[in-house]
């Protein structure tokens, strides 16, 4: 849009109306001797008097400045008509080679002494700041503040605006890389010459550029909406304006972050190609209970950045019957907790065939028929992941069930009574009989597993990988990212069906639950013996 409008300025010079009588009044002043006394300069008539005398007259005349008279100026000679043109300038009045003046388009204005043209070349643009990163094509930008004036400034209004979208990153635990939980930049899970399996683990702090790429200053202020908050705007050449939280002890400033931030009415001049930097920051505390959910691994908020162009300057910054151009920077927030994904390893003789993705809800893990006294105890593995890049701290806790009518009776042998349902077809709940290798511990994520084939579906792998396999050599770290084998023996004192719930608590995190389930049994067909694969 450049060069829309073209204006001339024309400016013209006239005498006073009392310009008669200011000359006859200084007339006055002349011949009356009033007139004030001629001011000279100080010289030195000294040097004046030194200077050689040259005479102008001797110099060359290549060399002289001085301009010689004319005697006899030449004059154009005239051209003379041919006859019929002639003839028709003496019908005319005039005679043949006589030149008579040509009348003026527009007969000037006697009493203008002095004209000033001044060429102007005006151009109509919506203010707008370019921002250093891609435009989202979901997301779509404020409408024009009238659309009637796209003609002026040359924009396609047909053509959807959209915006830029900056991601944040949040960890409900704070992973060992990161340091502390609020770090500013970007923090990365692995370490240097280790493993980059978690990738980015914390981005609470982004910087937004904006750039002025119009031909003129623009006039603009800021404001967020969500949960977030603007630290600092910093111009090249200027002060940052820092938007800090009122000072108070640790308490008053940790509750002080629950609340939004005050907009800024501060009205910043950003001059032509000037680029201004705006620090915002996620702060997880201002996101309100209501809008976290348990039962997922991602919450997501969104939030803006509104950049504010005021076309009127009034001294009350917060009317709101100014007309506004709005710009938006859309923002994305991601608070990331550790899930743990429990597979148990499939044995033929006791389990269904294992289809990908049907493992919703907790696990089964069955023993089957074990003699009580059997010389080799029956064992299952059960594989634990991590699904997300967080830290994930685990512990074992048995989930009881609701006390029931039960009655006591004696064992061979045992000083104790032991629990016995009354009925036959009902379960015991002793998790005495469940014996687990490992019951807490900590995982690194996401945990190592691989693809399915056939399916999107991603499944550990059950037996380490052959040397005849082609892999990259590991990092030194790398064992950190393989599921955790846990190991569980069932040891049945009764002639009776155990049935008893585990949880994988996870710290701030989704946990799971493992059903362990087995039958005791006094027949010494029951004795387990079980075959390995070579």
């Amino acid at each position: 849009a450049d060069a829309h409008y073209h204006y001339k300025l024309v400016g013209k010079g006239r005498f006073t109306e009392d310009r008669e009588a200011l000359l006859a009044a200084a007339g006055k002043d002349v011949a009356g001797g009033d007139a004030k006394a001629e001011t000279r300069l100080p010289s030195k008539g000294s040097q004046v008097r030194g200077l050689p005398d040259f005479k102008i007259e001797a110099l060359d005349a290549d060399d002289s400045d001085a301009e010689t008279p004319r005697r006899h100026q030449e004059l154009p000679q005239a051209t003379l008509l041919p006859t019929a043109a002639a003839a028709a300038l003496a019908e005319r009045g005039g005679a043949p080679g006589e030149r008579r003046p040509r009348a003026l388009a527009e007969q000037p204005e006697q009493d203008v002494i002095s004209t000033l043209v001044v060429d102007c070349i005006g151009d109509v643009i919506i203010p707008r700041l370019s921002v250093d990163k891609k435009d989202d094509p979901k997301v779509e930008d404020h409408p024009f503040l009238d659309p009637s004036e796209l003609a002026l400034d040359g924009t396609d209004g047909t053509q959807q605006r959209f915006c830029a979208m900056f991601k944040f990153m949040h960890s409900v635990l704070p992973h060992p890389a990161a340091g502390r939980q609020e770090l500013g930049g970007t923090a990365h899970g692995g370490v240097a010459g280790g493993s980059q399996i978690p990738g980015i683990v914390s981005n609470l702090v982004r910087n937004i550029s904006l750039t002025n790429r119009n031909e003129c200053s623009l006039y603009c202020r800021f404001k967020v909406d969500g949960p977030f908050r603007i630290l600092q705007i910093s111009q090249v050449g200027k002060f940052p304006v820092k938007l800090a939280e009122p000072m108070g002890t640790v308490k008053n400033l940790k509750k002080a972050k629950t609340k939004p931030q005050e907009p800024n009415r501060q009205i910043f001049t950003i001059d032509k190609l000037e680029n201004v930097n705006i620090q915002v920051e996620f702060v997880p505390d201002m996101v309100p209970a209501s809008d976290w959910k348990a039962d997922q691994v991602d919450n997501t908020f969104e939030g803006d950045l509104t950049i504010e162009y005021p076309r009127e300057a009034v001294e009350d910054a917060s009317a709101s019957d100014v007309p506004t151009d709005l710009q938006r920077v859309h923002f994305v927030a991601i608070s990331r907790k550790p899930a743990v994904r429990a597979i148990v390893v499939p044995n033929p003789h006791l389990d269904r065939p294992l289809t990908p993705g049907t493992e919703i809800g907790p696990i089964t893990v069955d023993f089957g028929r074990v003699h009580v006294e059997s010389s080799i105890t029956r064992k299952r593995v059960v594989l634990l992941l991590n699904v997300t890049n967080v830290l994930l701290r685990w512990q074992l806790l048995h989930v009881g069930r609701k006390k029931e009518k039960e009655k006591s009776v004696k064992d061979r042998g045992s000083k104790e009574p032991s629990r016995v349902p009354l009925n036959a077809d009902e379960s015991s709940d002793e998790r005495d009989v469940f014996h687990f290798d490992l019951a807490g511990g900590e995982m690194r994520g996401p945990s190592k597993d691989v693809l399915v084939p056939g399916s999107n579906v991603r499944m550990p792998r059950w037996f380490p990988v052959t040397p005849a396999l082609p892999h990259a050599l590991p990092a030194h770290d790398e064992h950190l990212f393989e599921p955790t084998k846990v190991t569980i023996a069932f040891r049945p004192t009764q002639n009776l069906l155990y049935v008893s719930r585990f949880r994988i608590m996870v710290d701030s995190g989704i946990s799971a639950d493992i059903i362990c389930r087995g039958q005791g049994s006094f027949s010494e067909q029951d004795d387990c013996m079980d075959f390995l694969e070579a």
